[in-house]
């Protein structure tokens, strides 16, 4: 088995982390997070403009008139 020449000396544990890698990592998160709040934004304008859109009359329900009941006589076997 080869061992890889990094493998043979364990990292310190007194060594500082990188502060640039964790600023890449906040910056990609909250990248992410905006990116996936705008996707969400038109759905909730709409959910607010159906909220507040004025109901529309109470309709009479279906009804079965003269050229209905044709309709349905014409589809007959």
């Amino acid at each position: 088995m080869v061992q890889h020449p990094r493998a043979s000396h364990p990292a310190s544990p007194a060594a500082a982390p990188d502060p640039r890698r964790r600023r890449l990592l906040f910056a990609l998160g909250a990248s992410s997070a905006g990116v996936a709040a705008a996707a969400a934004a038109p759905a909730v304008q709409a959910s607010v403009a159906q909220a507040t859109a004025p109901k529309a009359p109470a309709s009479s329900g279906y009804r079965e008139t003269e050229h209905v009941r044709d309709y349905y006589d014409s589809t007959r076997i």
